[in-house]
């Protein structure tokens, strides 16, 4: 008998004799009595050392083969879930042409300077960029800026920046021909110090000596007064917020474990000591949440059983979660997101099964009056999979395209997707004799700005769309409302300019109370009163509601993981769509932050692991040193700017260039800082352009170091065999995954415990390769 599911379970790594990793052994346990079953990863690298193949544990063909030019550079890369991709590049290494699996070519075309100026579809233009030359107007900082960018959507134009690069004010023109400009104002940081949104409102935030926010008020336009939405804010040594007081007088604290720094308690409390919020958390060793205690919770018995609020998980030895305890209402009925009777509240015990790619392929739910069982069946030659019913063989030819999209979320749902696999429109309800219900989105640089949901009802054809504005959304119906919802912080103002229905108070400030996930689970008035209460399965799924009324819970648009959900009852994250019902998105990751697998979501951890954009896996408690972590963003433009300045076209260098655009939007890790400062000191004499460097070099030295630390850390600990645990998460938006597949590492071996073997281990040695490089 095993007692310890996790012994004689290493991970191993494996070394050709060019040192270039070929082989990763993991070995899996779900059953602490099971014998572990060894899933190997494998690498083929070509004569010159250029990763060309990847092989995941379960397919019998590669998972991603990769085809490079003689300069290295990637022309081809074919996934078996994403399709391939063909890149042609220019001399100096600009993407000049593409071509894909779903037959479009697209051209880019570049002026002097390799700027971009014109996208191309199929010979259509369908993006244009316009920048101003040397006689722009020197006041507002536009000479060499991009003024104006034109594309499917609409047009987006900046017409002043500040000093440091930022735009001062940008105007966005939808297809309808309808303006509305945003403006904002900067510190000498590049801290958003002012805001006024499209709708005339302003917000102003105000931060402590450390760069940290301390307070936030807004001003609705046509107000003569301000709302404080965040009265007060604490933080610790360690940059962990643990103390803020909201504009409701609802005083929030969190606390830590000064071994680790692992969030250890959550609460919210009234002015007048009412408990509204009172988490506690336990960790494993490895620093996965095993359970979380509600003493907020009030236990009651209820059909035999005791329901106190708690829950418990388990994880295998790959850390994915296994089984998860809790409670939940009746089944939910087929509408989304709307309240269930709380009279037949109670616990629930769900298991999850997963494959040897990493799918999700049974979720048991076991609760009295409602079992069930889904199976997800997974495609054998890729990782694309759909829920199955037996006895019904799924087609997945035609339930994906050539590009991994799902094309249906139901049977009768299709999806539309556009040609930069960004989800177009939703059929929810085809008719062949009227427009079917329909959600359909548009968007700018990558980001949804525009949302429409058509349907019929009555016989009267009705919609609801949304505009997506900097710190504001325009919502209007065909009855004529338009309502204002402006974001500040954890804060929603909403502010009716027509048409408020009935039934409803006017002018609201919304406060959501969240979990270490960044979930909705609490939402308050502007006098601390509850709103709407809801709790989540592990995966994301509504398991219970509390509302007064559902008018009031449709004007809630933040639920799991701080996202919204579409009337499909999809979750928009950024880069993609997340299903909850199904624990898995619904397109592939371009950015492969699960590594090969690119629908697994959060690497099957849900509990421990958020993903921000839909394309990166970052822990759910950000435990990184970050003093500077307020002001270092507004200097990554023109940090930028400066590295290529300084850096030549050497190809080393040029990664550098690539990683520095990330790495200075991280945040700063002391000894990275300190490290890189002196190392910047030494470096910049040397360079034939250091007059143009910001001053003091040291401080950028000092950011540049501490971001590299952060962004290169975990990469380069599992190529020598080192597992960076809870204490070093990922905080940059770069993808570690994508370092992993350059470098062809997998699996973590052993791991740090401590900040001291950190730094001893993998971060001065790093920064000390990086910066003797031979520039």
């Amino acid at each position: 008998m095993i007692a310890n599911l996790h012994r004689r379970t290493p991970a191993l790594a494996v070394s050709d004799a060019r040192g270039l990793p070929v082989r990763q052994v993991a070995y899996l346990r779900a059953v602490a009595d099971d014998t572990a079953t060894a899933l190997v990863t494998r690498q083929y690298h070509d004569h010159a050392g250029r990763l060309v193949e990847q092989w995941d544990p379960r397919l019998s063909v590669p998972s991603l083969t990769s085809v490079h030019s003689l300069a290295g550079a990637l022309l081809k890369s074919a996934s078996v879930d994403a399709g391939w991709r063909f890149n042609l590049p220019g001399l100096a290494g600009e993407p000049l042409q593409r071509w894909d699996a779903r037959h479009a070519h697209w051209r880019t075309t570049f002026d002097g300077q390799l700027r971009v100026v014109t996208l191309a579809e199929n010979d259509e233009v369908i993006d244009r960029f316009t920048y101003a030359d040397a006689s722009a107007d020197a006041g507002h900082n536009q000479r060499g800026q991009l003024l104006e960018q034109k594309e499917s959507s609409g047009s987006l134009r900046t017409d002043s920046f500040a000093l440091t690069g930022q735009p001062l004010k940008e105007t966005r023109t939808f297809t309808d021909g309808q303006a509305f400009t945003s403006q904002r104002r900067f510190s000498p940081l590049g801290v958003v110090l002012e805001q006024t949104d499209a709708g005339g409102h302003r917000q102003q935030s105000r931060y402590g000596l450390a760069g940290q926010l301390r307070q936030t008020h807004l001003q609705i336009n046509s107000k003569s007064h301000s709302h404080p939405v965040l009265l007060d804010a604490q933080y610790n040594a360690a940059d962990q917020i643990i103390e803020q007081l909201a504009g409701n007088q609802v005083r929030s604290q969190w606390t830590y474990d000064p071994a680790d720094g692992r969030l250890h308690t959550q609460s919210s409390r009234k002015d007048s000591g009412a408990v509204l919020q009172d988490f506690e958390y336990f960790y494993d060793p490895v620093g996965n949440i095993t359970r979380i205690e509600d003493h907020a919770f009030q236990p009651r018995y209820f059909a035999n059983q005791l329901i106190d609020g708690h829950r418990d998980f388990t994880y295998d030895s790959l850390y994915r979660l296994t089984s998860a305890t809790g409670y939940d209402d009746a089944p939910p009925s087929d509408i989304p997101g709307l309240p269930q009777p709380a009279n037949n509240r109670l616990n629930f015990t769900q298991t999850y099964r997963y494959d040897r790619g990493g799918n999700l392929t049974e979720l048991c739910h076991v609760r009295a009056g409602n079992n069930y069982t889904r199976q997800m069946r997974i495609d054998p030659n890729s990782n694309r999979g759909v829920l199955w019913t037996e006895g019904e063989e799924p087609d997945f030819d035609k339930l994906f395209d050539r590009h991994g999209n799902q094309q249906a979320i139901h049977v009768g749902k299709p999806l539309k997707w556009n040609a930069r696999d960004e989800l177009h429109q939703v059929i929810l309800l085809a008719r062949e004799n009227h427009n079917s219900d329909a959600e359909r989105y548009e968007y700018s640089q990558g980001m949804r700005v525009f949302k429409r949901h058509d349907y019929l009802a009555a016989n009267v054809e009705h919609f609801h769309q949304v505009r997506y504005l900097p710190g504001l959304e325009i919502r209007t119906r065909d009855n004529g409302e338009e309502l204002h919802v402006i974001s500040v912080g954890n804060a929603r103002y909403l502010y009716w300019l027509a048409k408020k229905p009935k039934g409803i108070d006017a002018d609201q400030l919304r406060y959501s109370l969240e979990d270490h996930l960044g979930s909705c689970v609490m939402e308050l008035d502007q006098q601390a009163q509850l709103i709407s209460q809801e709790g989540y399965y592990p995966f994301g799924e509504t398991a219970w509601m509390a509302a007064h009324s559902a008018l009031e819970v449709s004007y809630r648009f933040i639920r799991y993981s701080g996202k919204e959900m579409d009337v499909s009852g999809l979750y928009y994250y950024g880069a993609r769509s997340y299903a909850p019902w199904l624990q898995r998105w619904i397109s592939t990751d371009a950015e492969q932050a699960d590594g090969l697998n690119l629908y697994a979501f959060v690497g099957n951890n849900p509990i421990g692991f958020i993903d921000p954009d839909g394309n990166t896996r970052a822990e759910s408690v950000i435990m990184l040193y970050s003093a500077f972590a307020s002001a270092v963003e507004g200097h990554s433009e023109e940090v930028l700017g400066q590295l290529h300045n300084i850096i030549n076209q050497n190809v080393a260098l040029n990664m550098a260039v690539n990683l520095g655009g990330e790495i200075v939007r991280g945040i700063v890790g002391y000894e990275g800082g300190s490290l890189g400062g002196a190392q910047f000191d030494t470096m910049i004499p040397t360079l034939e352009v250091a007059p143009n460097v910001l001053k003091p070099s040291s401080l950028v030295g000092g950011n540049i170091g501490g971001d590299v630390a952060g962004a290169i850390v975990e990469p380069v600990a599992n190529s020598i065999g080192l597992q960076v645990g809870p204490l070093i998460p990922q905080t940059s938006q770069m993808s570690v995954s994508a370092i992993d597949q350059s470098l062809g590492i997998e699996a973590p071996v052993k791991e740090i415990n401590s900040w001291k073997d950190f730094k001893s281990e993998v971060l001065h040695p790093t920064l000390n390769s990086l910066f003797s490089q031979h520039f």
